[in-house]
């Protein structure tokens, strides 16, 4: 549990594009928006929750919010959640208890106003440190992408996503898995490059793309849909992880001259893989973290094995922030709106691994495409327990 005050002493890939750029839209500093956590210290701390910007619902928001809660309802319910807590000293219990008085405050209340003075009243508001010790996040955003494929390999699609070799034993999320040798022995999983290379995943093909950054794309998302010959859609979720940590490919672009630094985008590298194919290998993997597949349905999926909700689901470090409950998003739109937000913390990602980051989950397709990859700007983050 986190120590209470007492009342008188109260970041989708746009973060892989521009994780070391330190200018882009919204955002002109050098600040290391991915600095770990420094050892001993905690992610969240304790603010007045009534100098908390307000809350206001757009039609259909409010019923968002409580369909996410109830995927959290349905991940706490599993006795597998208790290896999840405590994060940031906070219990499951905890967790389950905000869920609850919010759902109840959400389906009760008849206005925003209503709502916003209840969550005052029954809440307590835990600002996480952000990566100056001063609540500084980074809001970015991920979505669920729409590729073209096929089940089988043929003269266009020839670039595959791969389900999970039986040799892999995950570990922690923050770790290299181990890989079972035939001798018995283990030993840590080879990063990206050399999977790829060695052809060791041979007949472990899920699917085949077209276009191999979109595999790429897929890998870095942790999920997606493919778009099959006769038109049916293939839900495609995330199974394992060689565990290598996530490494942003948009500075090596800049380093190499293909890309300016002023001109790093999401749609920059896009358009740029797009017209040099063969570069795509040369630059995806010195990522060494490569992502593992099945088909799924009913997604997409978070990491919490439930599914994820269009503009309420965000994405945290698992490690240092208790996963399922409510938060409250401050930031800036990629309309250049100041955003106010309800948001639900059910999953992760592979570049978010610090408390100065934070991914907002779009939704899928191309339109979501374009405001994900839009989505680069500062704010604040507040995990919200009832008292």
């Amino acid at each position: 549990m986190i120590p209470r005050l007492a009342p008188a002493l109260l970041a989708v890939l746009a973060a892989a594009a521009f994780a070391s750029s330190g200018c882009t839209r919204g955002v002109k500093t050098k600040k290391d928006y991915n600095r770990p956590l420094p050892p001993g210290q905690i992610a969240l701390r304790e603010v007045d929750i009534n100098t908390l910007p307000d809350v206001s619902f757009k039609p259909g928001e409010k019923d968002a919010v409580r369909a996410a809660l109830k995927q959290s309802q349905s991940f706490l319910a599993k006795k597998g959640s208790d290896k999840w807590y405590p994060r940031a000293l906070v219990e499951k219990g905890e967790v389950e208890r905000s869920i609850t008085a919010l759902d109840n405050i959400l389906a009760s209340s008849s206005s925003d106003a209503e709502i916003n003075a209840k969550i005052k009243s029954g809440f307590r508001a835990y600002m996480s440190i952000g990566c100056d010790d001063e609540g500084t996040v980074l809001f970015t955003g991920y979505y669920t992408p729409i590729f073209n494929g096929s089940r089988t390999q043929d003269a266009t699609h020839r670039f595959p996503l791969y389900k999970k070799p039986a040799d892999l034993v995950s570990t922690s999320a923050i770790e290299i898995s181990q890989q079972k040798m035939t001798d018995g022995t283990m030993r840590p999983y080879p990063a990206a490059g050399e999977l790829e290379s060695s052809g060791a995943l041979k007949g472990l093909e899920l699917v085949w793309l077209a276009d191999p950054y979109e595999c790429y794309l897929i890998r870095v998302q942790g999920s997606g849909k493919i778009r099959l010959p006769d038109g049916t859609l293939m839900e495609v979720g995330y199974s394992g992880t060689n565990g290598h940590e996530y490494d942003g490919i948009g500075k090596y672009l800049v380093t190499d001259g293909k890309i300016s630094r002023e001109n790093l985008s999401f749609f920059s590298m896009r358009e740029f893989f797009h017209a040099h194919p063969e570069e795509v290998p040369v630059y995806t993997n010195r990522n060494p973290r490569f992502i593992f597949f099945n088909e799924v349905k009913g997604g997409p999926f978070g990491c919490l094995g439930t599914s994820v909700t269009d503009n309420v689901t965000i994405a945290t470090d698992k490690e240092i922030f208790p996963p399922a409950g409510p938060v409250l998003a401050v930031t800036t739109t990629t309309e250049q709106q100041k955003y106010v937000g309800l948001r639900v913390d059910q999953d992760r990602g592979g570049g978010i691994r610090a408390p100065g980051r934070c991914d907002l989950y779009m939704g899928e397709g191309e339109a979501n495409e374009k405001r994900a990859g839009g989505q680069y700007f500062e704010g604040k983050l507040y995990f919200l327990l009832v008292k």
